[in-house]
């Protein structure tokens, strides 16, 4: 596992991981499109992402939720949204 600090923008622009398996999103809402465009290529068939307090980032929530868009993705607990990507 690693967890990185700092601003996402930044510190998830390089050395990523080949794949990568789970992402956690709670940082600025503003910022969740921009961070899955980033990890969207490295994320495997399967990887999940939890995006707390997702209701304010409403572009996200769109790409996620879209049937075309790879994902399976619903409201698990209030505001927080939970997606698989699939294959």
């Amino acid at each position: 596992m690693e967890i990185r600090e700092g601003d996402a923008l930044t510190t998830l622009a390089a050395n990523l991981p080949e794949t990568i398996d789970f992402v956690l999103l709670d940082g600025a809402k503003p910022l969740y499109l921009d961070i899955l465009a980033l990890l969207e290529s490295r994320l495997r068939p399967g990887a999940m992402i939890v995006a707390d307090n997702a209701d304010y980032s409403p572009d996200y929530l769109a790409r996620v939720r879209a049937p075309e868009s790879g994902y399976l993705s619903l409201p698990f607990d209030g505001d927080v949204e939970l997606s698989m990507k699939l294959g």
